[in-house]
């Protein structure tokens, strides 16, 4: 990178504070300029000249484009970033900027535990209409040696826990939903499954100890969270050395009817991508299907369409590299 570029890239106020944005999290642009306060056509032009000079990457996806800053950023450009970063982060300008990025979350984290409270009590029928059990029977087919403990994360009313409950020694299920826990557990009473604890908790900062499950399951939820990569990383974290992640998920589309009515922060997922952020999670080996099954095939009306479903196993190395704990963070 030529160094001149990466001087003057980084020699604006509002341009320093529009990469500490997205340093912080992926936004449209509409929401860097709700962070930083400005106009669109300045967050845009900003952004414009971050991404030539090299800090920054953008990702279209169905009618949205979201910048983030670049993983592999030049070392003498990061470097430069972060003392500027860390001297601009004492400044009433940071703080203001800071303060509103955690509003932005919330407010995409309140859509999102909205949609899933508001439809806890009717989750079963939603969820066979957009995806039906074979999906289930494909995550489970990827994993049977029995007697394992196991995490079923974002386990909604827990379906595939208690499926999963009849091979394994102990489930776990995490979810953020206080509303779809309250469903899971009443179910595991009424069912007397006595093997499953349900837990509440963020995927992105999963309330269980490094290495603590033989598999973690994640079946169709990746695509409702804003950092894709950062949930894999705590998913290979808490997976014991020898041990699988099990991902079932939908391949890259553009229906953007499934962000409209079923709240998806992500359309859909590309191989390579997913193959990366798992292999940068310390996994060994990663294995990819098609499954042939389609998700929205019952409820897609007026021209949109059903979207492919993939499952993919991620094996961790038989020794504990500890990559995956520092990416989480």
């Amino acid at each position: 990178m030529d160094f001149v570029r990466t001087l003057k890239a980084l020699a604006d106020p509002l341009r320093l504070r529009v990469l500490a944005a997205v340093a912080e999290e992926e936004l449209t642009v509409g929401e860097v300029q709700e962070v930083v306060a400005s106009v669109q056509s300045s967050v845009s032009r900003n952004l414009a000249m971050l991404r030539e000079a090299g800090f920054v990457r953008d990702r279209k996806e169905g009618t949205n484009v979201y910048f983030s800053a670049r993983r592999d950023m030049a070392a003498p450009a990061r470097e430069l970033f972060k003392t500027l970063q860390a001297r601009f982060a004492e400044l009433p300008e940071s703080k203001k900027d800071q303060a509103r990025l955690v509003a932005c979350r919330r407010r995409r984290l309140r859509r999102s535990e909205g949609y899933f409270e508001s439809v806890a009590g009717d989750w079963e029928r939603i969820r066979k209409s957009y995806f039906d059990d074979r999906v289930t029977s494909l995550a489970i087919e990827k994993l049977l040696p029995q007697n394992l403990t196991v995490a079923d994360l974002g386990c909604g009313t827990g379906s595939l826990t208690f499926e999963l409950a009849r091979f394994a020694r102990k489930v776990i299920g995490v979810d953020l939903s206080s509303e779809m826990l309250k469903r899971a557990r009443g179910l595991a009473k009424e069912r007397g499954v006595d093997n499953v604890e349900f837990r509440q908790g963020d995927l992105l900062k999963l309330p269980l100890p490094s290495h603590s499950v033989d598999a973690a399951f994640c079946v169709m939820v990746l695509h409702f969270l804003p950092d894709p990569a950062r949930a894999i990383a705590g998913l290979c974290r808490v997976v014991r050395p020898g041990g699988s992640v099990i991902l079932v998920d939908l391949v890259q589309h553009k229906q953007e009817w499934m962000r409209e009515q079923m709240a998806h922060r992500w359309l859909g997922f590309e191989r390579g991508a997913l193959e990366q952020w798992f292999h940068r999670a310390g996994a060994a080996s990663v294995d990819y299907d098609l499954t042939g099954s389609y998700a929205g095939e019952k409820v897609a009306r007026n021209g949109n369409r059903a979207v492919e479903i993939f499952v993919a196993r991620a094996t961790l190395p038989a020794k504990a590299t500890g990559r995956a704990s520092r990416n989480e963070k």
